[in-house]
């Protein structure tokens, strides 16, 4: 398909559903929107503007109509103004912290702006992880059922693929969030791979200038390259207000890039390594007092735990719990339970989806999901939406909830469902692998139907 005929579905209807071309006053475009002043908002049908064919999204901000194509809004505008006959302006460069700059205030415009940026970010590269997600799955698939044993070379050549795409997520989401961000995206991407570096990433020891750096495991995380990145944007503005311009080219990504790593390695990196610590001492204490529960409180919050980095902090649990008792009645049981939540928020927004092409990148990522690849859905789903983030949070609780009262257990690592098996009882007997059975089938209906109702009634980009 050639660039014209890519958009050409677009820049045909969208000009229709803004109430044709004599309502719009002024039209640009930035890194990854369409904006338009619009003269009679009353007559813009935005949710018809939603289901276009390349539209990721559309909404209102600051009194402008603004609609979300991605990477190709450029070669949209451009058609867009041939089309229809309309003059083309320069794209703007004020897009700084867009996310964080609304006219909401409290809670809820901070919520907003939170997700808008991860929204930018994240949409930037869901096709890799897509992609990695299904080449996991598959290599699942050829394992569970002896095709291709652990340590043939097939396994290990589809093995690296799926695993350097995670594995280098900082790398991906630092790009993202400094194109984003509207900052030099390559400094973001720098940043991404100065804690994936051997050196740096998990290990122990280190210091700058006298002061402890926290041993933190950097690789296949995106809250403390998203967190990093946001500090540079303010450092790279700052700087290039008070630098002299014969010095701006080399100082300003110097300055920035080192105040970057500065921050994240001593502050804001270990946010999630500390937090989970605190939450491991109270999933230790929930589990002594009421261990039935604790799954479900572990699965309630288990999205944001992985996208923090906050769940490796509950492995050595899992691997005492392995080693002294032979099985693990908490992260695992709620991990396993967490991933089908994704995978019913993935099979919910592809019920909602009407372009074929959404549709079937949302089922894609169920099937990933359904495998235990989840950083699909969580990237490129769930954590873009506030509404489906509850759906999958909920309907995880739902699910761990019943595997808790039934003292559900697992027997090894687990993640989709090709890892059933490790359910089975040793002793013998089904009765345990038809609880996690019956647990993940409660958080995939759950999630499925609240991430259909929610969004369906109050809109899904909303």
């Amino acid at each position: 398909m050639g660039k014209a005929e890519k958009y050409d579905e677009l820049a045909t209807r969208v000009i229709e559903f803004i109430g044709g071309k004599d309502n719009i006053s002024f039209l640009t475009h930035c890194v990854t929107r369409l904006r338009l002043n619009i003269k009679d908002e009353s007559i813009v049908n935005v949710e018809a503007i939603k289901n276009i064919n390349r539209v990721i999204g559309c909404q209102w901000q600051n009194g402008q109509l603004q609609i979300i194509i991605g990477q190709g809004v450029g070669e949209a505008y451009g058609l867009i103004c041939k089309k229809n006959g309309l003059k083309m302006e320069a794209a703007v460069d004020n897009e700084v912290t867009e996310g964080l700059e609304k006219k909401e205030h409290g809670v809820k415009g901070a919520i907003n702006a939170i997700f808008d940026v991860l929204s930018g970010t994240f949409v930037m590269f869901i096709p890799v992880l897509i992609a990695a997600g299904m080449i996991s799955a598959v290599l699942s698939l050829l394992t569970t059922f002896k095709v291709v044993s652990a340590d043939a070379p097939t396994y290990v050549v589809f093995s690296a693929i799926q695993s350097a795409i995670f594995y280098f997520l900082p790398v991906f989401a630092g790009y993202a969030a400094g194109t984003k961000l509207k900052m030099n995206p390559f400094i973001g991407m720098a940043l991404g791979t100065i804690l994936c570096y051997s050196t740096i990433n998990g290990a122990e020891g280190l210091s700058l200038f006298g002061i402890g750096i926290k041993t933190v495991t950097y690789s296949s995380s995106v809250f403390p390259i998203i967190l990093g990145v946001l500090f540079m944007s303010y450092v790279e503005k700052g700087m290039k207000k008070i630098i002299p311009d014969v010095l701006k080219t080399i100082a300003v990504p110097a300055i920035t890039l080192l105040a970057g790593v500065i921050a994240t390695l001593l502050v804001l990196g270990p946010i999630g390594s500390w937090a989970g610590e605190y939450l491991s001492i109270f999933i230790t204490m929930v589990s002594e007092n009421a261990g039935w529960v604790a799954p479900a409180i572990i699965a309630l919050i288990y999205p944001l735990m992985v996208f923090t980095g906050m769940h490796y902090s509950l492995i050595p649990l899992v691997m005492t719990s392995l080693a002294t008792s032979g099985f693990d009645p908490l992260l695992m049981v709620a991990g396993m339970i967490g991933n089908i939540s994704e995978a019913g928020a993935a099979a919910g927004t592809a019920l909602i989806e009407k372009d074929k092409n959404k549709k079937a990148e949302a089922s894609a990522i169920a099937i990933s999901a359904l495998c235990g690849v989840t950083e699909p859905a969580l990237f490129g789903i769930t954590l873009r939406n506030k509404k489906t983030l509850i759906s999958v949070c909920l309907g995880g609780f739902a699910g761990a909830l019943f595997a808790g009262i039934m003292s559900c257990k697992a027997y090894g690592f687990v993640g989709g469902l090709p890892s059933l098996p490790f359910f089975l009882d040793p002793q013998g007997g089904f009765g345990n692998l038809i609880v996690i059975i019956i647990s993940v089938m409660i958080s995939f209906t759950v999630t499925c139907l609240l991430t259909f109702v929610l969004n369906k009634r109050g809109g899904k980009n909303e």
